[in-house]
């Protein structure tokens, strides 16, 4: 595995760990390596997690290291095995480092195309959704971040969240390409109730209306200029007056992939992972990508 590579020949990177959503996310990243024909580097971090393998205080003897050691190699065995399983034909090699997945994956989002991980690892306490390392990844890297939590769908559009943030516009363009690649609809999904529908109880029709004018003008605005560049993908557009990560969620039950941006409009400066980012990670149904820049 070497850092020496250009955007052409940048790999798809994949945390692994041995867990079922690790393995999950190795499955969507060898389709994705057929799709964007590009190699497939599978990485696995043996650092001390207390009480996974030994007591804290033993963590460090001989033992207990060459125990770490012998799970990591089992667990890129066992993504191996998927990812050849899933491309037979896609160059997949795999590597252990050590020291702690957080910064390893940080590290290797600086020469990945992209990283893509699985929402909870070995690590995960049981209730957790999110866990420490994917929320390290998705706010921290430097490339986009697949966070997977469950089995992928194959049917469906790739959904983004558009808001008008510098971020989502970045969304969009990754969005566009993702539906391309998938040779499946776009669905561009704009909230103008903030953080709550509520906040339009009582608003007149009218009202209610020149909200709805307004914020399908954005959308339109927003998804212009890119059929252009991607003529087979078919846009739909869908506006609602819930907040922004309740409309996209709905909208991810029948998709095969989500797109936003890390903070959209609300956020605050400093805060690299925005609440709706992360409330749709935590339990849309499938795959979520998260961008920081355009493509």
């Amino acid at each position: 595995m070497t850092d020496s590579v250009t955007d052409a020949t940048a790999p798809i990177v994949v945390g692994v760990d041995g867990s079922d959503c690790a393995l999950m996310a190795v499955r969507w990243a060898a389709g994705a390596a057929v799709r964007e024909k590009r190699h497939l580097r599978l990485l696995s971090a043996v650092g001390i997690l207390p009480g996974a393998y030994a007591p804290a205080p033993t963590m460090t003897s001989p033992a207990v290291v060459e125990a770490m050691h012998a799970g990591a190699a089992r667990a890129i065995d066992a993504a191996t095995q998927v990812a050849a399983d899933v491309a037979p034909n896609v160059d997949v090699e795999g590597k252990t480092v050590s020291g702690s997945a957080t910064l390893a994956l940080r590290h290797a989002s600086t020469w990945a195309h992209m990283l893509v991980i699985g929402r909870r690892g070995l690590g995960g306490v049981r209730g957790l959704l999110f866990g420490s390392v994917s929320n390290d990844a998705t706010a921290h890297a430097e490339c986009p971040v697949v966070v997977v939590g469950g089995p992928a769908p194959t049917t469906g559009p790739v959904v983004v969240g558009v808001d008008g943030s510098p971020t989502s516009t970045a969304a969009i363009g990754h969005a566009f390409r993702q539906a391309d690649l998938l040779k499946t609809p776009l669905l561009g999904v704009h909230a103008y109730g903030g953080s709550s529908g509520a906040a339009f109880y009582g608003a007149d029709q009218r009202t209610l209306r020149q909200f709805e004018d307004e914020a399908e003008e954005l959308l339109g605005e927003q998804l212009a200029g890119y059929p252009e560049d991607f003529p087979d993908v078919k846009i739909e557009r869908r506006v609602g007056i819930a907040s922004p990560a309740e409309e996209i969620v709905d909208a991810a039950q029948s998709a095969q992939l989500v797109v936003v941006g890390t903070r959209g409009r609300g956020g605050f400066r400093g805060l690299l992972l925005g609440s709706t980012s992360r409330a749709v990670m935590e339990v849309a149904p499938c795959p979520v990508m998260v961008v920081h820049k355009k493509p």
